[in-house]
């Protein structure tokens, strides 16, 4: 039985390579405080009081550390601090002098000397004197630690630039949806455009340093890279950032406190706009584009990462740092990965077997919603028996500009700051085939009751703000894969058999590109291999499939993954709690328990998912 092959170009939001990301929400630590009465006997007391004093001693130390790493690094650059909070002084934020930050290979071995001085303040406090919530931080700030701290030495593998998941690809968006809440946000917005060269330039001498070590990439790459660039070279109405200047300014005077512009303002701040497109961002884009092709022929290895020295090293911290996972390394982790794509392949031939003709009807099934505004309003009802009530009903809805239609995913999820939880955007490309046939469940993914869903749910719960900080895009990723697969049985058209179908041909597509990603980047296949493989599932495969698929995963090593093995954990973790409860199992009180820990590494949660089926039974 074989499957047509599906683009796999999957959503991504903006992640920069530092140790730390955007924030969100601000949560008090609790601080234990101890009186005694000197009616009390001595020696008791003593005892009794020196024991209260140590475990105040330890959760105020947590409190602190978690604090520190807060306030340390909310603020690297405007931009992250912008997308973190909207009013940084009240919290006494100071502001960032510098529009991105800092990008270097010493810049990011301070970030890892920086890691390691938070560990060892970490392991002088005993997890057990602290609070049932602190030793959740504990465990989750613990294993995210030591992950990163891992990477030490290995930072020159860091990669910025990819052909659709880059920063070069992605953060366009960014600043077509940086929103003005005042006048002070425009003129940071300007600085954005006019430091975007400098940026870049960062970026390219870090690039020029792994030329020099025979680190580059291929020729094919940067090609690719370059294609994604190209599109931002479009001035005037083509433009993405001139496209929604005028409504971001609009959106700015109708905010409630802001007096309208003048007309002189208007037109002085749309002419500085103009301006800086044309002499600020559009150079800075061709400067790029002209460094990367002077690197043309620098690189000295093809294929995956594992064919560069230290590269096989560098894969398995990335799998780790992007996965997160529950498996104790990455040759069981590609036993998981192969395993689960059989038995889903066993399931899908039984399923069909006894439904002739359902994976011809699946070929031609078309959702009976097709407006998005449509779709997301039946998400919202449609979710309630099985989660939690929605916390956040509010978002606005864009389309991708046809010019950059090619170079960006089907859809994709802004992160609201953290004290405007309610500003969610999805955007939508209505130039992928993906985004058109599949719009119902990609709307899933990206708002009800995926990443919008989940997002403002973990907002609103008000973890430490520390939290928000720390990247899990496993989980994120992995949780909107496994509600997008379950959301299939929503559709008013959609027989349980269809709705399983369509879940396992989904499985089975993101797991073959998961399993390549580890052939390739950890076990060194070529080219051939991976036609050799796809030949085993793919219905008349041809030497381009191969290739596009091979491409992909060397192009974005662990970008599949993220969102495979997170949602093979979730899955798993499903399947062991029904297991476990029986007839008391509940969908809704189980999606609650993720939900209520959040993102967090996967071990982490499975160690309280035990817990938490002992207290159902």
């Amino acid at each position: 039985m074989n499957y047509l092959p599906q683009k796999l170009d999957l959503p991504q939001i903006f992640r920069k390579p530092a140790a730390f990301l955007l924030a969100v929400s601000l949560s008090a630590g609790l601080i234990l405080t101890s009186c005694h009465s000197s009616s009390i006997s001595p020696g008791p007391l003593s005892l009794m009081t020196r024991q209260a004093e140590k475990t105040t001693s330890d959760q105020e130390a947590f409190d602190q550390l978690t604090d520190k790493i807060f306030y340390d690094n909310v603020n690297p650059s405007i931009i992250d601090l912008h997308y973190t909070l909207i009013e940084p002084e009240s919290m006494n934020i100071a502001p960032p002098d510098s529009p991105y930050g800092t990008f270097s290979l010493e810049e990011m071995q301070r970030e890892t000397e920086k890691l390691k001085v938070y560990a060892r303040e970490l392991a002088s406090i005993r997890r057990g004197n602290l609070n049932e919530e602190s030793q959740l931080d504990y465990d989750i700030l613990e294993t995210y630690l030591e992950t990163e701290i891992s990477c030490e030495g290995l930072e020159i593998y860091v990669q910025p630039l990819a052909p659709t998941i880059g920063v070069q690809a992605q953060l366009p968006v960014l600043l077509a949806e940086y929103r003005f809440y005042r006048k002070e946000d425009i003129e940071d917005y300007f600085s954005l455009l006019a430091g975007l060269g400098d940026y870049f330039e960062q970026i390219l001498i870090m690039e020029q340093e792994k030329a020099a070590k025979g680190l580059m990439f291929g020729d094919r790459t940067i090609d690719r890279i370059l294609d994604s660039c190209r599109p931002y070279l479009e001035d005037g109405d083509a433009c993405l950032l001139n496209g929604t200047f005028a409504e971001r300014l609009k959106e700015m005077e109708e905010s409630k406190g802001n007096s309208p512009l003048t007309d002189e303002e208007r037109a002085a701040y749309e002419q500085r706009h103009r301006e800086l497109i044309t002499h600020a961002f559009i150079p800075a884009y061709q400067k790029l584009m002209d460094g990367l092709n002077g690197l043309k022929g620098t690189g000295r290895v093809e294929g995956g990462l594992c064919n560069y020295p230290d590269g096989k090293e560098f894969y398995r911290y990335l799998v780790y740092s992007s996965t997160h996972t529950s498996c104790k390394n990455v040759d069981t982790l590609r036993k998981t990965v192969s395993r689960q794509i059989l038995e889903d392949f066993k399931e899908a031939a039984a399923l069909m077997e006894d439904h002739p003709g359902l994976y011809e009807e699946m070929a031609g099934f078309s959702y009976s919603l097709s407006d998005p505004e449509e779709i997301l309003a039946c998400l919202q009802e449609k979710i309630r028996d099985d989660y939690p009530e929605p916390i956040s009903r509010d978002y606005s809805l864009h389309y991708v500009p046809e010019a950059l239609e090619p170079v960006l995913s089907p859809a994709f999820y802004l992160t609201p700051p953290m004290d405007l939880p309610d500003s969610n955007t999805i955007y939508i490309n209505r130039g992928s085939y993906a985004s058109q046939a599949q719009l119902f469940t990609t709307l899933a993914h990206e708002g009800y009751p995926g990443h919008l869903y989940q997002t403002s749910y973990f907002i609103r719960r008000g973890a430490r703000p520390f939290r928000h900080l720390l990247s899990f895009s496993s989980y994120t990723e992995g949780w909107a894969t496994y509600v997008e697969y379950d959301s299939c049985r929503l559709d008013e058209k959609m027989s349980p058999e269809m709705a399983r179908l369509m879940q396992l041909n989904s499985s089975i597509n993101l797991g073959i590109h998961a399993y390549l990603d580890i052939m390739v980047n950890d076990q060194g296949w070529d080219l051939q291999k991976v036609a050799d493989y796809v030949s085993q599932y793919f219905q008349d495969p041809n030497q381009e499939l191969a290739h596009a698929l091979y491409e992909a995963v060397a192009d974005n090593p662990t970008n599949f993954l993220e969102y495979y093995v997170g949602y093979l954990e979730f899955y798993d973790m499903r399947k062991k709690a029904e297991e476990a409860l029986g007839n008391a199992f509940e969908a809704k009180a189980f999606h609650q328990f993720l939900l209520d820990i959040g993102p967090a590494p996967f071990g982490v949660i499975r160690e309280r998912l035990e817990e938490w089926i002992k207290e159902v039974k």
